[in-house]
């Protein structure tokens, strides 16, 4: 045998020789390799996992945040007030009711839609006032920004998630 300027001695260097001549090649590293191929893969499904989770907490918040802002509505008197007043008074009570999860900004659009009668009754038969409800037709736009980047990076149009909900406002007759 050759004397070699550096030998590997101990039980390491019997375990590389042992693979080396099973294998033909050294496996070392292989895990390595293979981890780099695979994390970004599961990195980028917990990210979706979690921009999943977000759009369910923003619908969800959103929906109870009408829902209440809706109910508190149909005790006041609104017969008085204006598309506009109706418009800033929706506003102002879903970012209340959201509990600070929406703030004014991600209401994004909200169309205020007034009916000063509507026909309840069946049939060809004339509006009389006990028949006659007022209501509102309310359409809102949630708009929530991504919080992680894959949303972006897959170029899926502006970097906030919107959503929209169309609800009555108005009491039918007794």
């Amino acid at each position: 045998m050759k004397f070699l300027a550096f030998q590997p001695s101990g039980q390491r260097a019997a375990k590389r020789r042992a693979a080396y001549r099973a294998g033909g090649r050294y496996q070392r590293g292989v895990v390595a390799v293979e981890a780099a191929y695979v994390l970004p893969v599961i990195i980028a499904a917990v990210m979706m996992l979690m921009e999943l989770a977000n759009i369910g907490l923003t619908i969800n918040r959103s929906s109870d945040a009408l829902a209440r802002t809706l109910s508190e509505l149909r005790t006041m008197d609104t017969n008085h007030l204006s598309a506009g007043d109706m418009e800033s008074e929706l506003r102002a009570r879903m970012a209340r009711a959201s509990q600070g999860y929406l703030g004014t900004d991600n209401i994004a659009v909200i169309d205020v839609e007034r009916f000063s009668t509507v026909d309840v009754t069946e049939g060809p038969q004339a509006v009389t006032p006990s028949t006659a409800v007022q209501a509102w037709r309310i359409t809102v736009d949630v708009s929530k920004d991504f919080i992680t980047p894959p949303p972006r990076l897959l170029s899926i149009g502006n970097s906030a998630f919107r959503y929209r909900y169309e609800r009555v406002l108005g009491e039918p007759p007794p």
